[in-house]
């Protein structure tokens, strides 16, 4: 029988006061509540899509991907490539709240209707910091 043992990833931290900064202007609610939110509007599927980050032991849901309680496409877009490119939930999180360049002060969650340019700049990003791949230990 094999064991899956996963290598670290090369991906930045993440530093705690991200989570207090986005808890601050787009809400960080627990997954639960989130779960609760969608329950209440009749489709508890979608919580399927959303974006969660993992902060100690529990599970939050950024409030940036929502747009008036429902969950905002672009967003998902977005979180869909950063998924088929292998960049964590916390790590797409962090880049998506953060300025594209040093120096600059566009953020992907402010330009999303630039959709192309966001998935160059995500996909790039990804390019610089590459998970390594699992590895199987006898």
């Amino acid at each position: 029988m094999s064991n899956v043992r996963a290598e670290p990833h090369y991906w930045p931290a993440v530093p705690d006061r991200l989570w207090d900064n986005i808890r601050d202007e787009a809400t960080l609610p627990t997954a639960a509540e989130m779960e609760t939110h969608f329950r209440s509007l009749g489709e508890p599927e979608v919580m399927r899509r959303t974006v969660r980050v993992f902060i100690g032991e529990e599970t939050f849901c950024p409030g940036f991907q929502l747009q008036d309680g429902v969950l905002h496409e672009p967003v998902l877009r977005l979180f869909d490539h950063a998924m088929a490119l292998k960049v964590t939930h916390n790590v797409f999180a962090a880049w998506i709240v953060s300025p594209l360049s040093a120096g600059a002060c566009s953020r992907p969650v402010d330009m999303l209707d630039s959709m192309t340019l966001l998935q160059r700049s995500l996909a790039a990003f990804a390019d610089r910091y590459p998970a390594r791949k699992t590895t199987l230990t006898p």
